[in-house]
Formats: C-alpha cells, structure tokens, sequence
C-alpha cells in the first residue's frame, strides 16, 4: 500500500513532538552557560514559535538562528527588536541582509542584553560608582543556495562582555546549513554549529561551549502552516534544549503563532503590507509575562528577477560565441547562465548538450563552408531539433565524404539521443541537397505533393538560400491549391536567382488572372526548368 508524502509527514511531525516532550523532561538548564544571552532568541516571529527556528530561518534574523537562511533572502531586509526580558533587562536586535547576485547573500547583526542598577561599594560600605552588565555581540555572516535543495552559510562573531570597568572579548565562528528533502518536498532540515572556533582577544575564564543546533520544520496547505522544532546541544550541559513551534498564515498577511519550550510558552502574532512587517511575541516564564515586539522592512529589487535578468544575458553572450564558432567560450557563458538561473531547463538543456560537442570541437573553423553549416548544426542541435542538426551534418559529410570530426560528430549526437537509424546511402556523385532536390521532383511528378513539399523543405534547412528548393515548394503549393503560399514561395525564388525570367512571368500570369485556376494547370514549365 502506498503512504502519502502528507501523512508521513505528519507522522513525522507526531514523532518530534513525542521526542520533544521526552527531550523536555530531560533539559537542564543553562542560564550560567558563558554568552547565554545569545539564547534569548531574534525576532519576534521566532521567539512566537518557541525559538524553533534553525530550519525555518528565511528573512532578516538568519544572521542569528542559522546563516545558511541567507541563501534563501530574495529582497535587502532590515529587522529590529526591542524588549524588556525584565526589570531592568533590555535585549535588543538589529539584522540587515543583502542578496548578491552570484555570492548568496551577506549579513550584518548585532546583538545586545544590559543590565543595569548595579551599584559599586567601597571599603567604607560607602557607594561610590553605578554600573551595568553589557554584553553585545556583532556578527557578519554569509550564507548561499549551491543547490536546488542545500544551503550553507557562516557567521563570524565578535562578542564582548562588560562588567562595571573589567572588559573580555572573542572572535567565534558558526557554520549552518539547510536541506530541503527531494522526496518530501515540505520538509527542510536545518542545523547550525556554533563556536566551532574560538580566538579570545582579550584574557578571559569563559569558554564560548561549542552549541549544536538541528532542527525540522514541515510545512503545509500551500506552505499556510509550518509545524517546526528544534533541539540544542550544549558542550558540558547535560541533556539537550528543546524547542517547539507552529505558525499558520490568513489571507497570506496575518499570521498566528505559538511555541513553546522547558523554560516558556509562548504566543504572538504577525502582519506583513507589502514592504513592512510587524512581530509579536509574549512569553509566560517564571518571572512572569515578556512582550517581544520587532519590525522588518524589505527593500530593492528581488534578487530572484536580477538573477534571471543576468542569467538572460550571459545566454545570449553564449550564443553570440556559438554563432561565431567559439564553442568553448560559448560553454562558459552559458554555465554561468545555469548557475544564476538553475531552474531554467532550457539552460540546462543546452549546457549538458554543448558538451557532446566540445570533445569533437573546440572551435568551429572558419570562414568557409564547413563554419556555415557546423554553425547551423550546432543551433539546431542546442534548439532541440535533434534530426536536421543531424541532416546538416549528413549533408557536410556529403561534401566532405572523408571529414572524421564529422563522422564522429554525428556519432556522438546519434550516442546521446539513442538515435538507431542507420546512415542513409546516396548515389555516387550526389549530395544530400541533390539527392532530396531529384527526389522532390519525383514524387511531384507522380502527383505525391506533401512528400514532394517535404523533402524541398528538407533542403532548406541545409541551404536556406536554395532557389530551387523555394520553386519545388511553390510548385507542390500550388497543386494542392494554396495559391497564396505557392505565389509567396515562387517570389522567394525570385529574389534569390533573378535570371529565371520563365518562373517570373508564370508568377505575373497568376497573379492577374482573376479567374480560379485548375490546380496543376499550367504546371508544364517545370519541364524546361529542370
């Protein structure tokens, strides 16, 4: 029997929350941990979700849950948050993202938790200095899709610790990552390492401990709904962190949250107006209620559209290579096309095809009869019309007979396709455009005007400037009785050999007549014009 991606899913999800719960049990806390006021959390959105967040981080506050988000910030985004965790606590939050082109995207954040009120004594129990406990760290990150469903990113943290006069600071790096599950396309997982280096600028007691993230967010209902939860390891802390979310989206501008974890529920709420969002959060944790407010502002073009934009137009600097021969040069312009734009088939298509080419030729010589037609051979080819790339190259073979990179071309385009027909023979002597001329006149002779108008069209793809091919054409029109097109092809004829004076005026005779003409009346002159 088969099982739904839905219902695993949601099986899956039953299965987080039982681990979670067990998880919940087992947690202890960290509060002493050194940099622990890097857990409280950005965003009003996340901490709504329980700071379930490391696999659904895709706006401003990737800088903080998990740098590899960043590949998936299409826009310029600011975030800030503000709150008071409790009396006489502030945090704060500031995050601006920018998407690069061909880079992913980099991130500005800087974190912030002051405690003040602290009053300072001296030996004579006289107080002499106020004083607070800061603690910031600012951080830049990076993050990049490098493909459909894997994004990695880092952050590089500067963090700093103030108590009254004495001052300690480190550098710290964190690596992230996110995958989106081919086979389960609503569910993506996530984790971030964080501290996995640390360099103490100034001398310190305190060890940043190396903190683990994973995390799972599934999603639902046209991506309406996200079920998302996450667990954290902590170096020398026993048991792990668990966190558990869930937000659900109305009318794609309203959106209501909750969440919750071993230290704090919590509820809120989201509105987003075209450029601007607002975020709410309150949290009911033993020191009682926290109201956790932020606000986002996207801005720019969408990365997604200048990606596209330039994607177009290294294509189009590919095929001007093409056109011109350079094959290989070709080839780079359009790689960089598929990797701003890994979504366009067409691109793809094209940059797997050009490299049956390549090992056959490099470069198409030039200027001479062979550059013309392995040009066009090549257009066809990367257009997707597999058989009259094929019938040029057949036809080069027939002007070349003893050309092996043609021999081997056409090979290598039959090995690819899984094209099994064998080679066709021709007369000694005759070409394939001769061949498929003599042939088109056969069959219109015998009264068979559909093959007759097919191999004449045949030979345009080979010769596009064949008079005899536009005649043949013209003639089979007019004998099935489209006189327009015969008329039009028999001027094409016209204006590529303009010493043919016999079609000229059978051509002046048609377009006076006013009368219907019988459909191979007149047709005769083919006779004297072979």
């Amino acid at each position: 029997m088969r099982i739904k991606k839905e219902t695993i899913g949601l099986m899956l999800t039953a299965v987080a929350l039982f681990v979670f719960n067990f998880w919940l049990e087992a947690r202890k806390g960290t509060g002493g941990t050194p940099g622990a006021f890097l857990s409280y959390g950005a965003g009003a959105r996340s901490m709504a979700m329980g700071k379930a967040f490391v696999a659904e981080a895709s706006d401003a506050s990737a800088t903080y849950w998990n740098p590899a988000g960043l590949g998936t910030v299409e826009r310029q985004e600011a975030m800030m948050l503000h709150t008071m965790l409790w009396a006489g606590t502030s945090y704060d939050f500031l995050s601006y993202v920018r998407p690069l082109t061909q880079l992913g995207a980099i991130g500005l954040s800087m974190v912030k938790m002051t405690t003040g009120g602290f009053e300072g004594y001296d030996i004579f129990n006289e107080r002499n200095i106020s004083f607070s406990d800061d603690q910031m760290a600012v951080t830049m990150s990076m993050g990049k899709k490098f493909m459909k469903s894997l994004s990695l990113g880092a952050n590089f943290r500067y963090m700093t610790h103030t108590l009254a006069w004495h001052t300690n600071s480190s550098f710290l790096i964190d690596m992230g990552g996110l995958y989106s599950v081919p086979q389960m396309p609503n569910l993506r997982l996530g984790f971030n390492v964080q501290n996995i280096f640390e360099n103490k600028l100034k001398p310190t007691e305190d060890d940043m401990p190396l903190t683990v993230r994973m995390g799972a967010v599934y999603k639902q209902f046209k991506d309406k709904l996200s079920v998302t939860t996450d667990i954290v390891s902590i170096a020398g802390v026993p048991g792990m962190e668990s966190h558990f979310g869930v937000e659900y989206w109305l009318m794609g501008h309203f959106a209501f949250r909750a969440g919750m974890d071993a230290q704090e529920k919590t509820f809120g709420f989201g509105m987003n107006w075209q450029n601007l969002g607002f975020d709410y959060a309150m949290a009911m944790h033993d020191l009682g209620l926290s109201h956790r407010m932020s606000a986002s502002l996207r801005f720019g073009p969408s990365i997604a559209a200048k990606r596209k934009l330039d994607a177009r137009q290294e294509y189009l600097k590919a095929h001007a290579a093409f056109e011109k021969g350079y094959l290989a040069r070709g080839k780079d312009f359009l790689g960089n096309a598929v990797s701003l734009d890994p979504q366009n088939t067409d691109y793809a298509y094209e940059f797997d095809r050009i490299d049956v080419i390549l090992p056959i030729y490099n470069e198409v010589p030039r200027p001479n009869k062979e550059h013309e037609l392995l040009r066009r051979a090549v257009k066809k080819y990367l257009d997707r019309r597999v058989e009259h790339s094929l019938q040029i190259l057949r036809y080069l073979l027939t002007l070349d007979p003893g050309n092996a990179k043609v021999i081997a071309l056409i090979q290598a385009v039959k090995n690819k396709e899984r094209v099994t027909t064998a080679e066709p023979e021709l007369p000694s002597g005759m070409n394939l455009v001769d061949k498929n001329l003599y042939d088109s006149l056969n069959y219109f002779y015998d009264g068979k005007y559909e093959q007759a108008l097919k191999l004449a069209q045949d030979v345009l793809i080979l010769e596009p400037n064949s008079s005899l091919a536009y005649k043949r054409i013209g003639s089979a029109f007019f004998a099935i009785g489209e006189r327009e097109n015969a008329v039009s092809n028999w001027k094409k004829s016209i204006e590529l050999d303009p010493t043919d004076d016999k079609l000229r005026q059978f051509v002046s005779k048609i377009e006076r007549e006013a009368a219907e003409t019988a459909p191979t009346e007149g047709l005769d002159f083919l006779d004297s014009m072979e």
